[in-house]
């Protein structure tokens, strides 16, 4: 049964219904001459003879429906359509989107993390702005992430119909999109005409990761006539798919500005005043990651209609359940970035660093060229300091060989009903019920390996190449004799010396750990009702609609900061590092990474093309709840093993819980119009009025400065000195506890000794005491949102398009969490002899800890009261459609922003709700901005090349440019 509904506003359905009212009137006036029935029949048949259906299917096909849905909208519209299963022209929906004009996707991980590649894309970028919308079928779709919308990469794009990027907006758009709204589309049965049965699959390799992977998907859809009950129509819908990927990438430290004075190499920078710097990176930074990506789709729809096509009702379930897990292995600087009047990195001797025209870095060997603390005492055999026998004045800085894994799993239930009733003529009402439930789960887990090295680092070429090199620089293979007397792990009595440096376990500590993880769930119920009633006068208006809608989101985010701390670090006083040949760790925990293949050859030169991380399957096991072993210098706390968790999933403290409520209150009304003269147009007219309310609870944690190793009773309560210490060192050594200082100091029940937080004032320790507060917020904001749109049709294949709204955009979840997290940068420590002499190393006991202070206070948090994004914007468009298949568009867009979201930090005051202790604070969070424009161009071509002699005639092109500049905005 074919379905023609009445009053459908678009040129197709306004068109095909005058041939219907010309057609009857000729019947008419035809019967008026009392013509025999069988005469009408074969006038009637001759005229179906006339009738030639072409149908159009394939890739061609797509982008013939996608070049009618740009043409026949009522706004600025772009789509991609997949009318037969599998045919979206990408593995992702993203990837797909990016092929429209205007629309870019992140290729990190996420706008916030450069150091990770997105095999398939992170996020949709409309028009250079984040701030989009995402729905399914029309309708509010979200994961329950820090983020508003959905996460496209976790949507098997075998589910999809098509995907309609709206870039501006009409009153019965749901509001939310400054950039623009993707609308995913799935399948409905009344979509076909009978039943459809298919299957499609495909197999993906990649060549860098060497691992194939498939994709399976099928559909059934049919439609059953019920005769006088109507037509009844079911559609099913499955896809399953995996990806393997693999990233490498090589990335320069952060470059920091050094007095050129200070280094060979740059003396033509270093200025009248010798005071000249020029711009050097600490080093580089090689990562590998190892991506595994599933995706399992299923989709749903039951669809009724009544006989006489005036009752349509849809119930459509979609189900998405995705995960990522990947695997990062990595070498990374760890050295310290100091400030400019003591920067560390210099040339290695003998060589120099070559500059650009402007002082940046180009190339050199970069060391750690400044005599002083490099470990803790213990560590002498390994890491030797200048100025013990066998130390040399330079030495390789610190490095951190990661293993790192990241299981992140999304599921989103979206049920929704709809009921179309043409009540008269002239009255379609609509109404609408939608339920989304939304779950997230990420469990981030890192173990740090460490060695000291130095590097060679070039950036001169297209890619940067980096060769890591051994701490000693060849010196000890060149001086073995120096060498001689005394215990050097890893290179007395080895034959090869330090020629496979980076293979041996002796050169390695496992150094920290640090662990993220997240449970955060999310519903939404959405309701609305709206109508349309057709005007049958002879003006050129046309139709009125108007609606209501209502919605209620509430999300849980259950989420921790990022937990670093150290397992057997090079820096403590309290024990040795963690070398792994002295650790009782399992050596299988362990294992050798192979940088041969880094971007194919070339790129990362490191001796033995090996380095030794932690295995994946040790970090998995430390997320299913083992732990590392952790030396005596060790403090790292995995975030489940804190009292005070929650019970629901063990993790979480009561500040880390975070439920953010709003809702949403709408109405709209929408006139449209229509002229059909010899100028044809039309367009429509709306205003939409939103209220949104917003209740946010959550909390501060203050700063946690307790110590980890607590004094002997007699010695707490007041902050320690140095005379404290002395004093009680003394004493016990006159007791006979101890033989003297040293013995005393390396103790490890006397680990206090070391801990900076035992030094800090009163003030200090009463306010970072770990304590939590709750908090709880309530806004609300009123939004009138006018929109105009205007389309000509100059000639029948040329489209003049004006459009006008003003348009408003949310803030993600996260930002606007009623929390807050304090701290402080760092502990300084203010020690009698702050620079040792090479010569005259401090003795045990003269360089005790004095006091400790803390510089600055700082946080980070989420902003409650965040107002929405305003933006006030214009389209003008130019359409050529000059084929079935063929269309030449240039769209010029503006526009005015306010309120625009940025990262600032502002100072807040705090009071500790334990002990009243008020101090202020630095706090990072986002704001509202003030105002800005951008102004961009937008140019879309696509065609097929027809007329080119076989098997060439079916070549074509689709291309797009995108231009945009924006100024008083953010980047």
């Amino acid at each position: 049964m074919a379905r023609i509904r009445a009053h459908k506003s678009n040129r197709y359905a306004t068109t095909f219904n005058k041939s219907l009212v010309a057609l009857t009137i000729l019947s008419a006036l035809h019967g008026a001459n009392a013509q025999e029935q069988d005469d009408q029949e074969k006038a009637a048949s001759n005229e179906e003879e006339v009738v030639e259906k072409i149908e159009v299917k394939g890739i061609r096909g797509n982008l013939l429906n996608a070049q009618n849905l740009k043409r026949y909208s009522d706004t600025v519209v772009d789509a991609i359509t997949a009318d037969d299963i599998g045919t979206l022209p990408d593995r992702s929906v993203l990837e797909a989107i990016q092929r429209l004009p205007g629309v870019s996707i992140e290729r990190f991980a996420g706008p916030d993390d450069p150091d990770h590649f997105s095999v398939e894309g992170s996020g949709a970028i409309i028009r250079g702005m984040t701030q989009t919308r995402s729905e399914f079928n029309g309708r509010d779709s979200f994961t329950a992430n820090s983020g508003r919308g959905l996460s496209f990469q976790d949507v098997s794009p075998e589910l999809m119909g098509g995907v309609d990027i709206y870039k501006n907006q009409t009153a019965d758009m749901i509001e939310g999109g400054i950039g623009g709204t993707v609308s995913l589309r799935t399948r409905k049965p009344f979509d076909s005409e009978g039943r459809v049965i298919a299957f499609g699959g495909d197999y993906s390799y990649g060549d860098v990761a060497e691992k194939g992977s498939p994709t399976f998907s099928g559909l059934y859809s049919d439609r059953i006539d019920l005769a006088e009950k109507g037509e009844i129509g079911f559609l099913v819908n499955y896809a399953n798919s995996q990806l393997y990927g693999e990233s490498h990438g090589i990335q320069s430290d952060a470059y920091v500005q050094t007095y050129a004075r200070d280094i060979a190499g740059a003396e033509a920078f270093t200025g009248a005043d010798n005071n000249g710097t020029v711009w050097i990176p600490n080093a580089s930074n090689l990562l590998k990651k190892f991506d595994d990506r599933k995706r399992e789709g299923f989709a749903s729809t039951l669809q009724w209609e009544n006989e006489d096509e005036t009752l349509l009702a849809t119930m459509q379930y979609i189900r998405s359940d995705a995960s990522l897990s990947w695997h990062e292995q990595a070498v990374k600087y760890q050295g310290g970035y100091y400030n400019l009047d003591n920067r560390r990195t210099r040339a290695l001797e003998g060589t120099e660093f070559e500059f650009d025209d402007n002082g940046l870095f180009g190339s050199g060997t970069m060391v750690q060229g400044v005599d002083g603390w490099r470990a803790a005492d213990g560590n002498n055999d390994r890491v030797i300091r200048s100025w013990e026998s066998g130390g040399r004045p330079q030495f390789g800085y610190p490095y951190q060989f990661d293993s790192r894994v990241k299981q992140t799993d999304t599921l989103v239930e979206d049920l929704s009903f709809n009921l179309e009733w043409m009540a008269t003529d002239a009255l379609e009402l609509e109404a609408d019920v939608q339920y989304i439930k939304a779950k997230t789960r990420d469990d981030d887990v890192v173990l740090h390996t460490a060695a000291f090295a130095g590097q060679a680092y070039d950036v001169t070429g297209n890619t940067p190449t980096m060769t890591l090199i051994e701490p000693y620089f060849g010196y000890r293979d060149a001086n073995p004799d120096v060498y001689a007397e005394g215990n050097y792990p890893g290179f007395t009595g080895d034959p090869a010396g330090d020629s496979n440096y980076f293979q041996d376990p002796t050169s390695y500590f496992l150094r920290s750990a640090m662990d993220h993880w997240e449970r955060s769930e999310g519903d939404s119920f959405a309701t609305r009702l709206d109508a349309t009633y057709h005007l049958d006068s002879d003006g050129i208006f046309t139709s009125v609609q108007s609606g209501v809608r209502y919605a209620k989101r509430e999300q849980t985010v259950r989420s921790t900061s990022y937990n670093w701390g150290p397992l057997g670090p090079e820096y403590s006083s309290a024990a040795p590092a963690g070398w792994l040949d002295t650790i009782p760790v399992d050596a299988s925990n362990f294992e050798l990474v192979d940088w041969s293949d880094f971007h194919g050859g070339g790129i990362a030169n490191i001796p033995g093309n090996q380095t030794i991380h932690a295995t994946e399957a040790y970090v998995r096991s430390i997320i299913a709840g083992a732990r590392p072993y952790m030396t005596a210098g060790g403090s790292w706390e995995p975030y489940p093993d804190r009292p005070g968790v929650d019970d629901k999933y063990g993790i979480f403290t009561p500040g880390e819980v975070n439920l953010t409520t709003e809702e949403n209150k709408a109405i709209y009304l929408r006139v449209n119009f229509e002229g059909t003269g010899d100028l044809r147009y039309s367009g429509n007219i709306g205003l939409r009025y939103v209220q949104l309310d917003r209740q946010a609870d959550g909390a501060v944690t203050f700063p946690d400065l307790v110590p980890d190793f607590m004094p002997p009773e007699a010695l707490q309560g007041a902050p320690l000195t140095a005379e404290i210490v002395t004093d009680w060192l003394n004493d016990q050594i006159n007791a006979g506890n101890y033989a003297d200082i040293e013995e005393a100091i390396e103790a490890e029940e006397n680990r206090w000794i070391g801990d900076q937080r035992n030094y800090l004032s009163d003030a200090e320790r009463n306010f970072g005491n770990d304590a939590e507060e709750r908090l709880s917020a309530e806004t609300d904001f009123d939004m009138l949102l006018p929109s105009f749109n205007l389309k000509i049709e100059v000639a029948d294949d040329l489209i003049t398009r004006f459009a006008f709204s003003k348009a408003v955009a949310l803030p993600d979840m996260s930002d606007i969490r009623n929390r807050a997290t304090l701290g402080t940068e760092s502990i300084q420590a203010i020690r009698p002899i702050s620079n040792p002499d090479p010569e005259n190393p401090p003795e045990p006991g003269e360089n005790l800890i004095q006091s400790a202070y803390v510089p600055a206070w700082t946080g980070s948090g989420g902003n409650p009261f965040l107002k929405p994004m305003e933006s006030t914007q214009y389209d003008l468009a130019l359409e050529w459609y000059f084929a079935e298949v063929g269309q030449l568009s240039v769209t010029y867009f503006h526009k005015d922003l306010k309120n625009y979201f940025i990262q600032g930090a502002a100072v807040q005051e705090y009071t500790n709700p334990t002990t009243g202790q008020v101090q202020s604070a630095l706090v990072n969070s986002t704001t509202n901005g003030g105002k800005g424009k951008m102004d961009g161009v937008e140019i879309a071509y696509q065609q097929f090349y027809d007329m080119l002699p076989a098997p060439w005639d079916g070549l074509g092109v689709q291309a797009t440019y995108t231009y945009i500049d924006a100024s008083g905005v953010p980047n």
